[in-house]
């Protein structure tokens, strides 16, 4: 089974050996690819509703693994116990989403546990949440699949409480990474923030924040 550049660099970040839990699985090709691939032994796919997760146990199904691979209903985190998940991937939802999933599950505060986390919209919000809520952004990679960037970011709990820049916020350590999806992300980032300094007048706060963070992300001294 292949997987697209988004999912595979998420399959990327789970650890040799150990249980993982899809958040959000639809059709479970992720814990798919990571039992088919030897990757992992076990895992379980979960989502919310019952359409995908009829798709996902179709899937799993095919591929003869009914054995290793649970599907759970459950509203996050909520139907999954400790105790099945080493390596925690929530992939394809909004940041804010991603957020409400990890504040309701307490157990996630434990450093032997990993988060994978891929969030499509608000990538801001979650960073800054991260750190202040005692999560350290171990490792974050971009990617581009069918055209649209992604970052996927490798977090652990380790209960200290970190301070959010700007820039921190937008990018993570993806400014540092060089990588030529990694630049195209910023650029994406930075596209953004352009369009949200039209909304202001010159001289409010933030059109001078976020006009400034532009030129450090894009090395400008001067905007085009």
């Amino acid at each position: 089974m292949k997987l697209d550049e988004r999912l595979m660099l998420c399959a990327s970040f789970v650890r040799d050996g150990i249980k993982a839990v899809d958040v959000g699985t639809d059709h479970a090709y992720l814990p798919v690819y990571l039992v088919k691939s030897g990757k992992i032994k076990e895992a379980v796919a979960s989502d919310v509703r019952e359409g995908p997760l009829s798709n996902a146990k179709k899937n799993i199904q095919k591929n003869g693994l009914s054995e290793q691979i649970r599907t759970v209903l459950s509203d996050g985190l909520a139907e999954i116990t400790p105790a099945q998940a080493d390596d925690i991937i929530i992939a394809g939802m909004g940041g804010e989403l991603i957020i409400k999933i990890i504040d309701a599950a307490c157990w996630l505060k434990d450093s032997d546990k990993h988060l994978i986390l891929q969030p499509m919209t608000r990538a801001e919000e979650l960073r800054e949440y991260l750190c202040k809520n005692g999560f350290y952004i171990q490792k974050e990679k971009a990617c581009i699949s069918c055209k649209k960037t992604y970052s996927v970011m490798l977090c652990v709990y380790d209960g200290k409480i970190r301070e959010c820049s700007d820039k921190f916020r937008y990018v993570g350590n993806l400014d540092q990474d060089g990588s030529p999806e990694a630049e195209r992300y910023i650029d994406v980032v930075c596209e953004k923030l352009k369009k949200k300094i039209k909304g202001f007048e010159k001289g409010m706060p933030e059109y001078d924040s976020f006009y400034r963070l532009i030129g450090i992300l894009k090395r400008e001294n001067d905007l085009k």
